[in-house]
């Protein structure tokens, strides 16, 4: 059992430094075809094209997991905001929604129930 979960480990790792490895030709291959041509840009070698791949995933938000939703710290937050609603009062709640926006809580108005906002 053991020896067939290592193969399968050993089959993602690959597929993932194949797929690695293609996408950082494909990003090179862009850049000295399009790059070089449109604004003049010197072309890239390979690590030079893997180096800008790294600085661009460290700008647009790191190598962290990620996950849909905000993860852990999103669920956390919920809860924490759950367990704080259920402990206010009506008046509170009705303070708490005008400060933040009742946008954010009333349910969908009725398709007949006129807009104040629009004038009949």
């Amino acid at each position: 059992m053991r020896h067939i979960k290592w193969q399968w480990v050993a089959k993602g790792v690959a597929f993932a430094l194949v797929f690695f490895f293609v996408f950082t030709g494909v990003t090179m291959f862009l850049w000295n075809h399009l790059a070089v041509e449109i604004f003049g840009l010197p072309a890239l070698n390979f690590t030079q094209t893997l180096g800008l791949m790294i600085l661009g995933r460290l700008l647009t938000g790191g190598f962290g997991p990620r996950r849909w939703g905000g993860g852990f710290g999103s669920r956390m937050r919920g809860k924490y905001m759950r367990e704080r609603w259920q402990r206010m009062s009506p008046e509170e709640r009705e303070k708490f929604m005008q400060r933040w926006g009742r946008h954010r809580f009333q349910e969908q108005k009725e398709a007949d129930e006129p807009d104040p906002g629009i004038p009949s």
